[in-house]
């Protein structure tokens, strides 16, 4: 009994590991990850303390076949060894995110002739960058559908929403605050069936972490900040459109007409000409 509770005891552990080296994201659309860059729930240096538990005397249990007492033997030597590769595979992963701050200096901005070609300023996209990140991060942790809506294209919306409904089931709360703009780039400007995509760069710092109904904390640390990298594509209409006829009774629509056909009162939604935030991807964090 004693050595199947010693193999049972390393299985849970290795077990336990897989699972936590496992990203648990974090961030509007979990792209953030609370595993990387030093963010860990428990000590991991702990973990390689099981090399020592197998010095227990395994000749003094119960077992009198040796075949057994041999595959039992091997059983927690491939364990232990499991153990030790996922500490060894954790460290490297800390150790290569702390060269985050290099690989901005690796990017550059798209010319401002490709800029001027698609009409877009440049201080004046970057502003609009920073302030559909935090709103988009602001509807994710308010659970505000409609902001969401407004920001993202569909197929991110819909991403995003299915989500924050697993999310609010399980009574949890991603919270989000103090952001700060370190950094952005324009890095690519193209057009995309009839779609003018703008590839961008990111850099924020931010605290960032999970609650649940009581507040308390279950992932990230509410005390550090993270420094986190996107890439984000925005993307609109290549020509803008405008609705001048309603699309129920053909009458044409007056510029004074707020949100209804004045004849038929057919409501008129008018598609966005605006850049909305249409992928959102983490490509390096750290714990401040």
């Amino acid at each position: 009994m004693k050595k199947k509770s010693v193999v049972l005891l390393l299985i849970v552990t290795l077990m336990f590991m897989i699972t936590n080296i496992l990203n648990i994201k974090a961030d509007s659309g979990w792209d953030s990850s609370y595993d990387s860059g030093g963010w860990s729930s428990s000590d991991w240096s702990s973990s390689s303390d099981w090399s020592s538990s197998s010095s227990h005397d395994y000749s003094s249990s119960g077992y009198t076949s040796s075949g057994e007492a041999d595959g039992l033997t091997g059983v927690v030597i491939f364990i232990i060894f499991m153990i030790i590769m996922l500490v060894c595979i954790r460290d490297s992963v800390k150790k290569g995110s702390s060269s985050t701050c290099d690989y901005s200096s690796k990017l550059s901005d798209v010319s401002d002739e490709i800029l001027e070609k698609y009409g877009i300023n440049k201080e004046e996209f970057k502003q609009m960058m920073y302030d559909n990140y935090v709103k988009v991060q602001e509807g994710w942790m308010n659970f505000d559908y409609d902001k969401l809506k407004e920001l993202l294209t569909d197929e991110l919306y819909n991403t995003y929403t299915s989500q924050l409904d697993a999310l609010e089931i399980k009574e949890e709360q991603n919270i989000m605050s103090d952001f700060k703009l370190i950094d952005s780039k324009i890095l690519s400007v193209q057009e995309v069936n009839k779609t003018l995509s703008v590839e961008t760069y990111l850099r924020i710092e931010m605290y960032d972490y999970v609650v649940d109904k009581d507040k308390k904390v279950l992932r990230g640390d509410k005390n550090h900040k993270i420094d986190i990298e996107y890439h984000i594509t925005y993307t609109r209409p290549f020509n803008k459109e405008e609705i001048t006829k309603c699309p129920n009774c053909g009458a044409t629509l007056k510029k004074t007409t707020k949100g209804k056909c004045e004849y038929c009162r057919t409501l008129i939604v008018k598609p966005s000409n605006d850049f909305v935030m249409s992928k959102k991807t983490c490509i390096n964090q750290r714990r401040k």
